[in-house]
Formats: structure tokens, sequence, C-alpha cells
């Protein structure tokens, strides 16, 4: 996920998309890249794709539509433009085969949901950044309110979080245990959401960390809800 990744919101630099390439071509390795965050940056200066550094078919790009049109239609899309040879030598293009797979797995995506992304795509010219300008500028918002509110909110240098160049998420590292006990806390006596960070670890790791999700909020809403957690954690190390 190399834009705005979930659940740490971080991006992968152009160098180390490039490195990545690289090792994928010395060992003979294929990328999913999977970028449904990709059109929500703070500028609109993106980074390049790591399909669009791809020289020798070693990514496939994977996108969603849930972002930038409607969660409910459950639409995404691949480029997967590599040559596959079958054992009788026949050739066919991955994106075809995997076509193929998902018909048979999931019959098939709903035609009503397609027909609707389908009119959405041809309503903007296939030009989904300019269709996106209002939600765009609503995430952009919302992503500098919740790192203003955090620097508002927390000047203890024992609390520090990221600053994601886009998306929805950003990590607050905390002194204190962040796990399911005191997002019941949160939840209960507070009435704020978080994401344990240890859920997004498979051999441990995350513990003293939070994800916060700003997606669908309000500015006012978002500075509450630092505010509030900024009192939670101060009761709770007290």
């Amino acid at each position: 996920m190399s834009n705005f990744a979930n659940p740490s919101g971080v991006s992968l630099s152009t160098e180390v998309r490039q490195g990545l390439i690289d090792v994928a071509a010395e060992h003979d390795l294929l990328i999913l890249e999977d970028d449904p965050y990709g059109l929500f940056g703070l500028d609109d200066n993106p980074s390049p794709a790591l399909k669009s550094l791809d020289t020798d078919q070693r990514v496939i790009y994977l996108g969603s539509f849930a972002k930038s049109v409607f969660p409910g239609a459950r639409v995404g899309f691949l480029v997967a433009d590599q040559t596959v040879v079958s054992a009788g030598g026949q050739r066919t293009v991955l994106a075809d085969e995997l076509s193929t797979v998902k018909s048979m797995v999931t019959v098939n995506t709903s035609p009503i949901a397609q027909a609707v992304i389908g009119g959405v795509l041809a309503s903007c010219d296939g030009h989904l950044r300019a269709a996106n300008r209002e939600k765009i500028a609503f995430y952009r918002q919302n992503l500098r309110a919740l790192l203003a509110a955090l620097g508002r909110r927390f000047d203890d240098p024992a609390i520090t979080w990221n600053s994601p160049s886009g998306g929805f998420f950003a990590v607050l590292q905390v002194p204190i245990r962040a796990d399911e006990k005191l997002l019941e806390l949160s939840a209960r006596d507070y009435g704020v959401l978080w994401t344990p960070m240890s859920f997004f670890y498979l051999g441990g790791g995350g513990s003293h960390a939070i994800r916060l999700s700003c997606s669908a909020l309000r500015v006012d809403q978002i500075d509450e809800g630092v505010r509030r957690l900024a009192s939670l954690i101060s009761e709770v190390r007290s």
C-alpha cells in the first residue's frame, strides 16, 4: 500500500518505490500495489504509482471505487498486464485469467453496482480526480484538522504522532498500554473510538500506539475527540 497506508498513514518515497521494483526484478517477484487512498493527498503532486514506474511487468495495480465513488458499490479494479503461459503453451493476459477465477469464486460483481460506477466514470470522462474535488478538499481539511488538534492538545514529549501526507489515518504513540481495556474505557466514558495498533501486528507490537481515523467527521468533532482523548490519557497516567 504505497500511499497513505491503512493503518499507519505512511507513504513510500519515490526512491523506495523504485527500490522495490528493482528488488522484484532481481528476485523474479510480483508486487501487489493496493492504492485505495491515492487520490486523497494533502497536495496536488501525487507520488508516482509503482505501476507507472514498472517497465518489466512486475507490478499488479489494485484500485477501489469504495472511497472515490461510494462504499456500498463494492467495486474495484486491477491492472495486470503480465503474460500467462499455460502448460500447453497458450498465452493469455493475467487480468483475463483473474477475471475468470473471480467469476467462479464470487459469481460476479453486481451488474447494477458496475453500471452505477460506469455511469459515474462516463459522466467525468474517466477523470476521478476531477470528479472527487469536493471529497479531496474534505479529507484534506479533516487530516489537517486532526494533526493541528494533536499539536494543540499534546505537548508532552512522551506522546508523539506521525504526519501523513494524505489519507484518513494517523498513529499516536502513547506512554500507556493502548489495548481493548483502554478502548472500552474510551468508548464508555469519553465517547471516543479508535483502534489499537496491536490489532495489526502478527508477532506482537503496537502495544502503545493508537490508530486515529478522521474520514467521516466534522472539524469540530475532530477537535473535541482529540480533547477527550487527551483527557483520557491524562487520567490513566495519573
